[in-house]
């Protein structure tokens, strides 16, 4: 009976160490929360950002000045009776007005999850048409409790974002212009 619980005892130990399944594997269960948790998981920041600004300027000066001069005394007699009278007035008006949105879709990657808890997230997305080149980069700190069920989160749910755009400017024309444009625009 002594052999029996010993042989149960030896197979159960070496069931364990040749098992496929290990803690330290990193292994999700199909069924598990599919939430980004640790370094290297995935996370979708929602971009949805709006700016705007407008600014007025209105500048009133004025100011009047005058100025007489009698006929000169001695050599200088010659000179007349002088008057200066003069008003200067400036105005000036301006404005400014300014709106931006920006709306994207960004896969981050986790680097580093701090002593609270919070997730520290990095990532970027690059878009390419024709020769246009759309940048975007994002940093920031993210609860875990703001993370979806579908492992979205929205951009102003970021704490510390860094979220920069680049790309090329739809006023300025592209820099490759035939010869006969140039000639036509040297003429004109």
């Amino acid at each position: 009976m002594r052999h029996l619980a010993a042989i149960a005892l030896l197979a159960l130990s070496t069931a364990h160490a040749d098992s496929l399944y290990t803690p330290a594997s990193g292994f999700r269960s199909l069924f598990a929360d599919r939430r980004a948790v640790a370094v290297g998981d995935v996370l979708h920041i929602l971009v949805t950002e709006t700016a705007q600004a407008n600014q007025t300027v209105n500048n009133s000066t004025q100011s009047t000045t005058a100025a007489n001069l009698g006929p000169g005394l001695g050599k200088l007699s010659f000179l007349p009776l002088l008057k200066y009278q003069g008003d200067i007035a400036a105005q000036s008006k301006g404005s400014a007005s300014r709106s931006e949105t920006l709306t994207a879709r960004v896969a981050v990657t986790v680097v580093e999850v701090t002593p609270t808890g919070n997730l520290k997230v990095e990532g970027s997305r690059q878009v390419a048409v024709n020769n246009d080149r759309q940048l975007i980069k994002l940093s920031g700190e993210v609860r875990p409790e703001d993370v979806t069920a579908d492992n979205t989160v929205p951009s102003y749910k970021v704490a510390n974002a860094t979220i920069s755009y680049t790309g090329s400017d739809p006023l300025k024309p592209g820099k490759k212009v035939g010869i006969i444009t140039r000639l036509l625009h040297w003429v004109f």
